[in-house]
């Protein structure tokens, strides 16, 4: 054999060799891909530790440590930790807090003033006022209870010479023994409240300009003095309960107007205004009951722009025009009321009704019911059973005959 046969023979087996190795390495390779993975094994994990829980023994020693005890509970409560979720577990509802507003500060005291306390305690608190006066400018939307601690209303009490003294926005706020001032130059409301509730229970209310403003609220008042220009104004769908109130108004004493307003006024007392003592238009309603209603410089009541008012066992007396006025489609009931000494009991400004029952007219100088002559026949009046009035169509009552002497005799002797 010649060496180029040599040559090409070593070829071949080299050939045979690269090729059978070739074979062998894609077998390999073919069986670690087909080969399911496996999950890496993961390290173990240890419970988180635990903080020890205060344990309050009785006899008021202190607390004492607990063990943590491992429990199921603990160790989801420790996975959701280490998972960055939130516990389950509601945290406790917060208790009412009382807080306690002193001007000079001393033991006890939270704050000297009433505007940070009102700002810094939550919806139910209660905020209790030291004797003094207060200047503030506040406005709020929290359920409070504002309460003085002084032995009557004069010995607190809030003020304001420049801006409005308390306004109420939201919730339900209850005020108690205590009073409210506005010296301001500009006519604002000392107090007022808006889409909320409002309570005052001993409170007077004593402005230069306005006292007492309702707008779409609720009020509820006993036992209180408002004093100012307007002492109370009600107005949108407010509903108004006043009992043992006394109303002083400058120009007008109660306004209550809008369709959906609505005035509960009982055992009070409406005077010395230089208007009407209460007026009640544009549809709203009032009921006035064991109530006087005296020494207005205008009218005790003023009923008009389809208003309706009844009134019971009050009085209206004094009042520099008439006891009452109707105009525009006003409507007024009156049930055992007295009228006495005013210029009129009753008169009509307009058309209107007039329904009367079980009521005493006397000593009004221009009689019991005056109407305008160009309202004669608009004025409807109705009712029967008073004294010193006669309403249309109501037959006098017949005089009782007195019994002859004889008649009033004994009998005869046996």
């Amino acid at each position: 054999m010649n060496t180029d046969q040599k040559m090409s023979a070593l070829e071949d087996v080299w050939l045979q060799v690269f090729a059978l190795l070739l074979i062998v390495s894609g077998i390999f390779s073919l069986h670690y891909m087909l080969r399911p993975a496996q999950a890496m094994p993961l390290p173990a994990q240890t419970a988180l530790p635990l903080p020890a829980r205060p344990v309050q023994t009785g006899g008021g020693a202190p607390p004492t440590e607990v063990p943590p005890e491992t429990t199921h509970k603990d160790v989801s409560a420790a996975a959701a930790q280490l998972h960055g979720t939130a516990a389950e577990t509601p945290a406790p509802p917060k208790a009412p807090g009382r807080w306690v507003v002193g001007s000079g500060g001393g033991p006890g005291v939270n704050y000297a003033s009433l505007g940070e306390a009102v700002a810094r305690a939550a919806d139910g608190d209660t905020i209790t006022l030291r004797p003094g006066t207060y200047e503030v400018s506040a406005l709020t939307s929290k359920s409070l209870t504002i309460s003085g601690e002084g032995r009557s209303p004069e010995e607190v009490e809030l003020t304001n010479s420049l801006n409005p003294t308390f306004a109420i926005a939201g919730g339900r706020v209850v005020m108690e023994n205590l009073s409210i001032a506005n010296t301001s130059q500009v006519d604002y409301w000392a107090l007022s409240v808006s889409r909320a509730a409002l309570v005052l229970r001993n409170v007077n209310v004593k402005s230069s300009g306005k006292g007492v403003k309702v707008l779409d609220a609720e009020l509820e008042a006993s036992d209180c003095e408002f004093e100012s220009s307007a002492g109370l104004s009600v107005s949108g769908k407010s509903r108004v309960k006043l009992s043992g109130v006394s109303v002083t108004g400058r120009v007008i004493g109660i306004s209550v107007q809008d369709p959906s307003a609505d005035l509960q006024l009982g055992n009070s007392h409406i005077s010395g205004g230089g208007g009407a003592g209460l007026r009640v238009s544009d549809g709203a309603w009032a009921r006035v009951s064991g109530t006087t209603i005296a020494n207005n410089r205008y009218a005790g009541i003023m009923v008009a722009s389809g208003a309706e008012v009844r009134v019971s066992k009050s009085q209206l007396t004094g009042n520099g025009e008439c006891g009452a006025y109707i105009e525009e489609n006003g409507k007024l009931i009156m049930e055992k009321v007295t009228l006495t000494r005013n210029k009129c009991g009753v008169g009509f400004a307009g058309g209107g009704t007039l329904e009367v029952r079980g009521n005493k007219f006397s000593e009004n100088s221009m009689g019991a019911v005056a109407v305008s002559p160009l309202q004669g026949d608009k004025a409807l009046i109705t009712g029967g059973g008073n004294s010193g009035l006669l309403v249309p169509g109501e037959k006098r009552p017949a005089a009782k005959k007195r019994a002859p002497a004889a008649e009033m005799g004994t009998g005869s002797r046996e």
